[in-house]
């Protein structure tokens, strides 16, 4: 692609913020199916789709095919509470699990789960507001 290519920011920051409320969907779907490991996924997978949006508000690029959401975070030049830099340390290896089960750590029950989702709505309706 070239460089003098121009994205267009508003139509992909746009697209970005529905596709994290679809995968919101899913997380309300899956936790109340008891389907705690891919609606956890779906919670690192709407906050990584959130993240991009400001990425790409804030660089006028495409964002990284990355999933850390840390790592998207600081591209965006958020500026994060502890408390919103731990969930996101919390939500990150929740993606490698569901991808490769086992090698994260112990899966979450039902209630650290929706402990988890809980705090990811917060920090969710943040970034929202901000875009």
């Amino acid at each position: 692609m070239s460089d003098n290519f121009e994205l267009d920011v508003e139509k992909h920051v746009n697209y970005w913020r529905e596709e994290a409320l679809d995968s919101w969907k899913d997380v309300q779907h899956n936790i109340k199916g008891a389907r705690v490991q891919i609606a956890l996924f779906s919670t690192h997978l709407t906050i990584e789709k959130i993240l991009k949006a400001h990425v790409i508000k804030k660089t006028r690029k495409f964002p990284p095919m990355i999933h850390n959401l840390v790592s998207l975070a600081r591209i965006a030049d958020l500026t994060l509470t502890t408390e919103q830099i731990d969930l996101l340390t919390i939500l990150n290896p929740l993606n490698i699990e569901t991808r490769y089960p086992g090698v994260a750590r112990q899966k979450p029950t039902q209630k650290e789960a929706e402990t988890i989702i809980k705090r990811t709505k917060v920090v969710f309706e943040w970034l929202i507001e901000k875009l």
